[in-house]
């Protein structure tokens, strides 16, 4: 698999859904399957889906914002070439995960590094766990030299759309994010307060889980924080390359 391929892939994955944040009446060409969706990461141990949370996220963002999105899911091994398809990622965790294979993390490593987003989402409740310490171990294959750490207050990520004070889910037990910044952007995002658990719901369509302390409060919240990673995602991992798709949109060289 060639380099630049994979980046033709991500930014074909993300025009459609990018391009629409900024111009929504001409994005509709694109038709439903380029809109924006999620890639639920799956390992064999380690990890949860949580694909009624992402749903519900994205039901939401089409609501609130101009983004066209897709609100459905598909669960990918990171090893799978399809990743490239899907800008924005998830891996939802409750226990240690496994050691990922020489080919998983060079894989991972380029979709990052060429504009795609991974979401580190922390189920467990137990923040610094076995869970958070396998994702810090994971990200120093990932970027050796770039280390996982506090977001200050003032990066763009809680003013992507909200306004967010502290990044709250199912719980309030961190009050920062944490993440990996590659120069300018942050493709990598760590939450320790299980922000699927509180997006999630059960076949009834009632909320899964518990929001605590804030309760409906928090679960609002917690709902901002997401909007607001998906608006992140675009706005700041593909803001260098906009110009860039828009041309070859015009000249019909990307379709």
């Amino acid at each position: 698999m060639r380099p630049d391929w994979t980046r033709r892939r991500l930014l074909r994955s993300a025009a459609a859904a990018g391009v629409s944040a900024l111009w929504p009446a001409r994005a509709r060409a694109f038709g439903p399957g380029s809109r924006f969706d999620i890639a639920e990461i799956a390992l064999p141990s380690g990890t949860v889906r949580r694909p009624a949370a992402w749903r519900r996220l994205l039901f939401e963002v089409v609501q609130t914002t101009s983004v066209e999105a897709e609100p459905d899911t598909v669960a990918l091994d990171p090893e799978d070439p399809r990743l490239f398809e899907h800008p924005f990622s998830v891996l939802v965790g409750d226990g240690p995960l496994p050691e990922l294979s020489g080919a998983a993390v060079e894989q991972l490593r380029r979709y990052l590094s060429y504009g795609g987003f991974l979401l580190v989402d922390d189920a467990s409740g137990a923040p610094g766990g076995p869970f958070a310490d396998s994702v810090r171990r994971l990200c120093r294959r990932l970027f050796p030299t770039r280390p996982l750490s506090p977001l200050p207050d003032d990066h763009s990520l809680y003013r992507a759309f909200f306004l967010i004070d502290r990044p709250v889910g199912r719980l309030a037990l961190s009050d920062v994010l944490e993440g990996v910044t590659l120069g300018a952007t942050t493709p990598l995002v760590y939450c320790p307060n299980d922000l699927s658990g509180a997006l999630d719901r059960g076949p009834d369509g009632r909320d899964r889980y518990p929001v605590v302390p804030g309760g409906a409060w928090q679960r609002r919240e917690a709902l901002k924080l997401g909007i607001n990673l998906v608006l992140y995602s675009l706005t700041a991992n593909y803001k260098h390359d906009t110009a860039h798709v828009l041309e070859l949109m015009r000249e019909g060289r990307l379709r």
